[in-house]
C-alpha cells in the first residue's frame, strides 16, 4: 500500500510541475477592428494578386503582383513576411486573390499578420480604403521577394557562370600543358 501511495504522489507531483513550468501557449486572438483602425496601424496598404508563397523556419514570404497602392511605398512585385501558421497570427490567404493587404514596415521588409486587416479584396472595402487614402500605381521593380539567407536567381546565375569560366580555363591550361609536355 505504501509503494502505491508513493507512486501516486510522485505522479501527482510531476503533473503539478508540468502545469507550473509549462510555457504559455501561443495562439492568435484578434479583436474586431474597422478598416480605419487597420489603416491607422499600417505603413503600407495595397491591392494585388498572390503570385507565390515560400516558407522557411516558421516564416512565410508572400509575393504579390501589386495593382494599386493606397498607403506607403510598394513595388510592382512586393514581398510581405508573416508567421507561417495562422495559429501564430500568420496570414491565411486562400487562392491567388486579389487581396487587400495592410502591412507594417519591419526594417527594410513589409510584414502582415492575421489581425492587421489583410483580407480578400472586395469592392466595398476597396472603396472605403480608396475614399480614406486615395490611390497610386506601384513603384516599378520588386522589393522583399526573397527570404533572408536564400540566394537570389542572379547570384546563382553568376556562380554558375564563374564555375563554367573556371572549368573552361582549367581545360585550356591542361590542354596547353599536355601540348608543351609532348614537345609541341
Amino acid at each position: 500500500m505504501r509503494r502505491w501511495t508513493t507512486g501516486l504522489l510522485a505522479g501527482l507531483l510531476l503533473v503539478v510541475a508540468g502545469w507550473v513550468s509549462a510555457p504559455p501557449a501561443s495562439a492568435c486572438s484578434c479583436t474586431g477592428g474597422t478598416t480605419t483602425d487597420a489603416l491607422a496601424r499600417a505603413d503600407a496598404v495595397f491591392s494585388g494578386r498572390l503570385v507565390s508563397r515560400e516558407m522557411d523556419d516558421g516564416t512565410a514570404l508572400h509575393v504579390f503582383a501589386v495593382d494599386t497602392v493606397h498607403v506607403g511605398e510598394v513595388s510592382a512585385r512586393q514581398g510581405v513576411l508573416s508567421a507561417a501558421s495562422g495559429a501564430s497570427c500568420g496570414l491565411e490567404l486562400r487562392g491567388d486573390g486579389p487581396f487587400l493587404v495592410f502591412a507594417t514596415r519591419q526594417g527594410d521588409a513589409l510584414a502582415a499578420d492575421l489581425c492587421g486587416g489583410t483580407r480578400p479584396w472586395d469592392a466595398m472595402a476597396a472603396a472605403e480604403v480608396q475614399m480614406l487614402t486615395g490611390a497610386a500605381p506601384p513603384r516599378p521593380g520588386a522589393a522583399g521577394t526573397e527570404l533572408a539567407g536564400q540566394l537570389s536567381d542572379a547570384t546563382l546565375e553568376a556562380a554558375v557562370a564563374v564555375l563554367l569560366v573556371a572549368a573552361f580555363g582549367a581545360g585550356l591550361f591542361v590542354r596547353r600543358r599536355r601540348f608543351a609536355d609532348s614537345g609541341g
